[in-house]
């Protein structure tokens, strides 16, 4: 598997995808922070945030180059051309899987690193415990590695190169657009309260009342796990500063990792790459 390693990231830093999407992702984040920072300069106080907040953009990114990438192995006949030369298919799935997934976590750094240095450069301050952000930072991580696994499956699985490319990109923003809505519920208060205005154009608070869209009991324990098992619903979280669970949510993700790879590694080998 070293040799298929050594082709694949020599084949990937030659690839103009990859380097379109670094230069996108380190540029973006730059923009992001400096358009933030412009609106509010309290922004660059919470740099730790700011850092972890970066990962759904990421994903989107890792998603068209992991599509493009493993979307060419099959239009280049390379997947037939290894197996010719005694390659196993597992190590051939392994391989892909484990360069998508690197490249995932380089476009994460990347970000990180164009967010962090225009953050110095503004004064920014780190704004938690550096415990804290090494846990949130390995939320990230295990997040675009699980992702990587699931855009690896569509990959693998798929013969067709705009097929691939058109499946993974409508995954990742389904998956983006579930973490979304499912924390736009979560976040609906238990109680609302009505504002009262007076004969003198004066506003007041009246009383607080049971708001009835607001998820609770078993639905809201659903919704919360699957958000939380999600790697999409963690990066989101993580987006909007609400994540509760972040001790486990890598494992989740290691979860997740798992069943993807064991699925599309025992559908792989049977699949006809004739």
């Amino acid at each position: 598997m070293a040799r298929l390693l050594q082709a694949n990231f020599a084949r990937l830093w030659k690839t103009k995808s990859f380097w379109v999407c670094l230069i996108l992702t380190v540029g973006l984040s730059a923009m992001a922070l400096i358009s933030n920072y412009l609106e509010s300069p309290k922004y660059i106080e919470n740099m730790g945030g700011n850092l972890t907040a970066n990962g759904t953009g990421v994903m989107l990114y890792t998603a068209i180059l992991a599509a493009l990438y493993l979307g060419t192995d099959y239009s280049n006949g390379t997947i037939r051309n290894k197996l010719v030369i005694g390659r196993t298919r597992a190590e051939i799935y392994f391989a892909n899987l484990i360069t998508t997934a690197l490249s995932g976590v380089i476009l994460l750094t990347a970000s990180w690193v164009s967010t962090g240095a225009v953050g110095l450069c503004l004064g920014g301050k780190l704004g938690m415990p550096a415990g804290e952000l090494a846990l949130d930072i390995a939320v990230c991580v295990c997040a675009i590695i699980a992702l990587c696994a699931i855009f690896t499956v569509i990959g693998m699985l798929i013969s067709s190169k705009s097929a691939i490319v058109t499946i993974t990109l409508v995954s990742a923003f389904a998956l983006m657009i579930i973490g979304i809505l499912i924390q736009s519920r979560l976040d609906i208060p238990e109680f609302s309260t009505s504002l009262l205005v007076g004969e003198d154009g004066t506003i007041s608070f009246g009383e607080q009342m049971p708001n009835p869209m607001y998820v609770s009991g078993i639905q809201r324990d659903i919704m919360t796990a699957v958000n939380d098992v999600l790697p999409s619903g963690q990066l989101t979280q993580m987006q909007m500063g609400k994540a509760h669970n972040e001790g486990l949510m890598p494992l989740y993700s290691l979860g997740v990792l798992a069943v993807s790879t064991a699925v599309g590694a025992l559908v792989f080998r049977k699949k006809d790459l004739k």
